[in-house]
């Protein structure tokens, strides 16, 4: 019998993409092995604010930027397609079923696994789906058996935290790649 292929999805707003985000698609992408690897960019997360909202074709070129620093993955966008706010269980039951010869993995961060009663439809996603569970604030995160529990280094760096910097004049070299970096400064993103 021939083995399923294994699917692997980065879900966020990439807002922007940075540092960190690599780190853990690099270590998920190196630990699970899959087939594929999507970054799956959200239009509006429901559970997120949107104050410094950046438009998805900003959002996508910095994803593809940082594609070609890590060497591997696409960008799935479904979400952006669906615009509007978007309910990971609908996003994530029309991959399975567009991909019907493959183990679906969903990477999130213990900041959201802390939150996942609060996710719509929650117990159908994880009959659907497995969720590979990313330490973010703590150094390890128990997580049920039905998960996977990938440990990174702690890197405490998020995306305010780089649209602050810009907004305050400070630099963002180091926290995102040389090339988001340049792009970021050549647009003029989050100055503001």
């Amino acid at each position: 019998m021939m083995n399923k292929k294994a699917i692997v999805l980065y879900g966020g707003q990439f807002n922007p993409i940075h540092t960190a985000h690599l780190l853990v698609a690099n270590e998920v992408y190196h630990q699970l092995k899959p087939d594929k690897f999507y970054f799956l960019p959200s239009y509006m997360a429901p559970l997120k604010t949107h104050d410094d909202y950046l438009d998805a074709k900003y959002r996508i070129k910095m994803i593809q930027l940082a594609i070609e620093e890590l060497g591997f993955g696409e960008i799935c966008q479904i979400e952006l397609e669906r615009k509007g706010q978007s309910y990971t269980y609908e996003t994530l039951k029309d991959i399975v079923n567009n991909e019907k010869d493959a183990d679906i993995y969903f990477i999130i961060g213990t900041d959201q696994y802390k939150q996942l009663d609060k996710w719509y439809k929650i117990e159908k996603l994880k009959q659907l789906i497995t969720f590979v569970i990313v330490n973010r604030d703590v150094n390890y995160q128990e997580v049920d058996e039905s998960m996977i529990s990938v440990n990174i280094p702690r890197m405490d760096i998020s995306s305010s935290l780089i649209r602050n910097r810009v907004k305050n004049k400070q630099p963002i070299n180091i926290l995102v790649p040389r090339s988001i970096h340049d792009y970021i400064r050549e647009e003029g993103f989050y100055e503001n």
